[in-house]
């Protein structure tokens, strides 16, 4: 999410959109500069929405996919998390409530920064920064080598939450051969990022033009990746990587059975879930 440039703005989003969701640990995120953001963020949607076809709740889809992504790790059962480009995700305030699950967030130091203050306004916040077992890791996911942060022959989960929208094919494939490398050396788990293919995707229309004209204001120019490889070309990428099974994930397949909030809200979002043997 917030892995190269000022992503800042989007993490802000997806962190007040988890306290609209009234997800464990959003409290200790939110912020009065976020709720700017979240609100300026829905009114512009909102105005665009008559004049698109198909439209979907942003927040809605942003909050399907998250809870998602937290019920992957839960059925892992796997004691380490990594996430990569963390921002100003609650996971790992809410999953170190347990303490034999050690979980490592890695980011840019300025993000990562922004998470410390955050957290340390509150008593509750600062408990969560003592905690042993989560760790904040200063680091750039895409450029910078991640092995240290892996525990031979622990069976590990790897998070990309709104990574890989932000990069290009190549740069894409690099992360899965490197999120297999990880993988093999702590002993098998799983790779779960979101990506809906741009074929899969309706025409942008004004709400879609409104969105990534915000994107490019608030990130000095960076928006969107987009190319016309199609779910089935992701999972044979995979594959290709040294994956030995990968899932493809959509809330409507899922909202019922994984308790998913808004369950009768249509969105459209696609998870993968990519695993390696132990």
């Amino acid at each position: 999410m917030t892995a190269r440039g000022d992503l800042s703005v989007t993490a802000l989003y997806t962190c007040e959109t988890w306290g609209w969701g009234n997800l464990d640990g959003a409290e200790l995120l939110v912020s009065p500069e976020g709720r700017r953001v979240f609100d300026a963020t829905n009114a512009v949607l909102a105005l665009a929405r008559p004049f698109q076809r198909d439209a979907r709740s942003l927040k809605h889809a942003l909050l399907h996919r998250h809870v998602i992504l937290d019920h992957l790790v839960r059925a892992s059962g796997a004691r380490r998390v990594l996430e990569l480009a963390a921002g100003l995700s609650r996971r790992g305030a809410a999953f170190t409530v347990d303490p034999d699950l050690i979980y490592t967030e890695v980011d840019l130091a300025p993000v990562l920064a922004r998470k410390r203050a955050l957290l340390s306004r509150t008593d509750a916040g600062r408990r969560v920064l003592a905690r042993e077992n989560l760790r904040l890791v200063d680091r750039d996911v895409v450029t910078e080598p991640l092995g240290d942060l892996v525990e031979p022959g622990e069976p590990l989960v790897i998070l990309a939450e709104g990574l890989l929208v932000y990069l290009v094919p190549d740069a894409q494939r690099a992360l899965f051969r490197a999120a297999r490398a990880l993988l093999a050396r702590a002993g098998g788990g799983t790779l779960a990022f979101d990506l809906v293919p741009a074929c899969e995707a309706p025409p942008p229309g004004a709400a879609g033009r409104a969105l990534g004209w915000m994107m490019r204001r608030f990130t000095g120019g960076r928006t969107f990746e987009h190319d016309a490889r199609t779910r089935d070309d992701l999972v044979a990428e995979l594959h290709s990587a040294g994956f030995d099974r990968v899932e493809t994930i959509e809330p409507a397949a899922v909202a019922a059975h994984w308790d998913l909030p808004f369950p009768d809200t249509p969105t459209r979002q696609l998870v993968f879930a990519a695993h390696v043997s132990t």
